[in-house]
């Protein structure tokens, strides 16, 4: 919807999503350490450990969720000006990026309570909020957006609002499932004890995902700074290129989130065997259904690029220098996706995070800065991303095949890992 209110608001919301994302996914350990952390015990049926570490990953979403809202609402316009956003670009994003704040604290809450939800094999709970808060979300972006239903017409900003209504009711739903009801009464949620020795244990963990996620987004973060300063219609095309790969992404990660609750129940409870069978199940099931987005963006090419934007010249750009990247490497990038999750079920997390560092930092990030040092735009900055995925596909099939993932998992659970 925001595609259609002009090149610039798309702009601005690009630069905002690339903030956002790049601070709040560096706190994604909420959901998969503590998915992969709950699992294990839950495979070993000791749902009071269940309890303790969701208790102690809920702390740690309320107070690093506040301290992170607070950061970026104050240093909003230096962080605009620091993607090279224009004034025009930077006008409109600033308010947007700034109520959208109100979102972060609330979010890593939501992380906490999937990752719990997850870890005691519940996704369809999770399942049914997600779908409740993005149905509230495209409602009151029409609404407020464009003032349907007799709301104001409040553009850009309205986007924002709309997303926080819609994260205050997924809070007001898990709270009510995980706190007021008979549901989780096993697991003791309401107990006030915290113990420093699972904070120690969680961080072993956070750390290197939050190191893996941080060498992700800033590589990100990099690539839309130098598209923004190629102009707001790279800047434009470049954004719903990068929105389809996260559609994919997204829908795929199902197959990340089974994966990675399985295996760490299956290592939990000591099912060595079926943890490596699920592993080259699925290579297959990801290439399958990134074979799935591949042929689906092929048809609807024209139909997809109208829905995001009525700009004729970002639709040209997005068409002409890549979207065939797009399409081609979506089987490829299925099976990232699901091993990832695979590996982090193992708490195989340092070397995902090594992975990580290496192909973002090191790959990524240097191909993108001589893409446009060399003038190759759009085309140049997705083949630098397209060479980062088959890094990581690379790398994730070298690790399942190798085994390695399982000396990782004994490893964390020796007696110092408490």
């Amino acid at each position: 919807m925001i595609g259609h209110l002009g090149v610039e608001p798309l702009a601005a919301k690009a630069i905002a999503t690339s903030l956002i994302g790049a601070v709040i996914w560096i706190f994604a350990f909420l959901i998969f350490g503590t998915t992969s952390l709950v699992a294990s015990q839950y495979g070993s049926r000791n749902y009071l450990a269940c309890g303790e570490i969701f208790r102690h990953a809920l702390v740690l979403a309320v107070g690093g969720g506040l301290l992170v809202a607070s950061l970026c609402f104050l240093f909003a316009p230096g962080l605009y000006a620091l993607m090279g956003a224009t004034a025009g670009v930077a006008e409109q994003g600033i308010p947007y990026f700034r109520i959208r704040c109100a979102t972060i604290p609330m979010l890593f809450s939501i992380y906490a309570a999937v990752g719990f939800l997850r870890g005691i094999q519940n996704t369809f709970s999770p399942m049914l909020v997600a779908f409740l808060m993005s149905g509230t979300n495209i409602v009151l972006d029409y609404a407020l957006i464009y003032g349907g239903f007799g709301f104001p017409a409040l553009g850009l900003r309205g986007a924002a609002v709309a997303a926080v209504a819609a994260h205050a009711l997924g809070i007001a739903l898990y709270l009510r499932l995980l706190f007021f009801s008979e549901y989780t009464g096993l697991y003791q949620l309401k107990s006030r004890q915290l113990r420093l020795r699972r904070f120690r244990s969680i961080s072993r963990i956070a750390g290197h995902l939050a190191v893996r996620t941080a060498g992700l987004r800033l590589s990100l973060v990099f690539a839309t700074a130098v598209v923004a300063r190629m102009g707001p219609v790279y800047l434009a095309a470049y954004e719903i290129v990068f929105q389809l790969f996260i559609f994919c992404s997204d829908t795929v990660d199902g197959l990340a989130v089974a994966g990675q609750t399985l295996v760490a129940r299956h290592l939990g409870g000591g099912e060595v065997r079926r943890a490596r069978r699920l592993g080259r199940m699925l290579v297959i099931w990801g290439s399958a259904g990134g074979a799935v987005f591949g042929a689906a963006y092929l048809l609807l090419q024209e139909p997809l690029l109208a829905l995001f934007t009525s700009s004729a010249a970002v639709a040209e750009l997005a068409r002409s220098e890549a979207f065939l990247l797009l399409i081609v490497l979506q089987p490829l990038n299925g099976i990232v996706f699901a091993l990832d999750g695979f590996i982090l079920g193992a708490h195989d997390t340092r070397f995902l995070m090594w992975a990580m560092l290496a192909g973002g930092l090191l790959l990524f990030v240097p191909l993108t800065g001589l893409s446009f040092y060399l003038g190759l735009g759009l085309f140049g900055v997705w083949a630098g991303f397209s060479l980062f995925m088959l890094h990581r596909l690379a790398a994730n099939l070298w690790r399942l095949w190798s085994g390695r993932w399982e000396g990782a998992f004994a490893a964390y659970h020796a007696p110092r890992g408490g």
